[in-house]
C-alpha cells in the first residue's frame, strides 16, 4: 500500500509540478531557479485569487455576526452539539465555508512540499527521468538568485519572510481585536506563526523563503486593495 501511495504521489502530484517548474525555468532569463520560484508563487496566488477574496469576504461576514456567536459559545446551558447547531444556523445562510479559506493554504503547502523534493532530487540529471518527453532538459540548474543559493538556507531571506508574515498576522490580529481570546494560540497568534516559520526556514532551502516572501507580499497587496475599495 505504501508503494502505491508513493507511485500515486509521483504520478499525480510530483511529476506534473516538477515539469511545470522545469518548463518555467527554461523560460526565465538566465535561466534562474529563483525567478522560477517567484513566478510560480505569483501564478499560484493569481489562480487562487477567487478563494482568497472569498476568505476576506467571509471574515467580514463573521466579524458582523461575531457577537451572536460569542454569546452562544459562552452559554453554559447549551451542550457542545447545540452550540455547533446554533452557530451553524447563523453562518450557513451567509454561505460561509471554511473550504474557501483553506484552499489557498493547502495548495501552497502542497507546492512547497513538492519544491523541497525537487531541490533534493530534481535539480540533477538523475532526476530528469521524471520529465515529460516534450519538456526540454536543462544543461544545469542555476540556483543563484540575488546573491543567495536557492538550494541552501539563508538567514537573511528567512528573516525577511518572517517579518512579512508577522505583519500579515498582526494585521489580521488587530482587525479582530474585539474577538475574545482565551487560548495561548489565540493570544500569541501573531508571534507563533512567524516563530515556527523561522525555525523551519533556517534549515530548509532558501527557495522556500522566496516563495513565502512572494506569497505574503501578494496577500498584503491584495488585502490593501480590498480595504481601499471598502472605504
Amino acid at each position: 500500500m505504501f508503494s502505491t501511495l508513493i507511485a500515486t504521489w509521483m504520478t499525480v502530484v510530483y511529476k506534473p509540478l516538477y515539469n511545470l517548474v522545469v518548463f518555467t525555468y527554461n523560460l526565465t532569463p538566465g535561466p534562474s531557479f529563483g525567478l522560477t520560484v517567484l513566478g510560480l508563487a505569483l501564478l499560484i496566488r493569481f489562480l487562487l485569487l477567487y478563494f482568497t477574496l472569498q476568505g476576506y469576504k467571509h471574515d467580514k461576514m463573521l466579524a458582523e455576526v461575531k457577537p451572536q456567536i460569542a454569546k452562544i459559545e459562552h452559554d453554559d446551558r447549551l451542550s457542545p452539539k447545540d452550540k455547533l447547531q446554533k452557530i451553524g444556523n447563523i453562518t450557513k445562510p451567509l454561505g460561509i465555508s471554511p473550504f474557501a479559506s483553506s484552499v489557498p493554504l493547502f495548495s501552497q503547502l502542497l507546492f512547497l512540499g513538492v519544491l523541497y523534493q525537487i531541490i533534493q532530487v530534481g535539480l540533477t540529471p538523475s532526476g530528469f527521468s521524471n520529465l515529460y518527453s516534450f519538456i526540454g532538459h536543462p544543461s544545469s540548474f542555476n540556483t543563484d538568485f540575488l546573491g543567495f543559493n536557492m538550494a541552501r538556507p539563508s538567514l537573511i531571506l528567512a528573516m525577511v519572510a518572517v517579518f512579512l508574515l508577522f505583519l500579515e498576522r498582526l494585521w489580521e490580529y488587530t482587525e479582530k481585536k474585539d474577538v475574545l481570546r482565551t487560548s495561548f494560540s489565540q493570544i500569541w497568534d501573531p508571534l507563533i506563526w512567524p516563530a515556527g516559520s523561522l525555525i523551519l526556514l533556517l534549515v530548509l532551502p532558501s527557495a522556500k523563503a522566496i516563495f513565502l516572501i512572494t506569497s505574503v507580499a501578494f496577500s498584503l497587496t491584495i488585502k490593501s486593495i480590498v480595504h481601499l475599495t471598502r472605504r
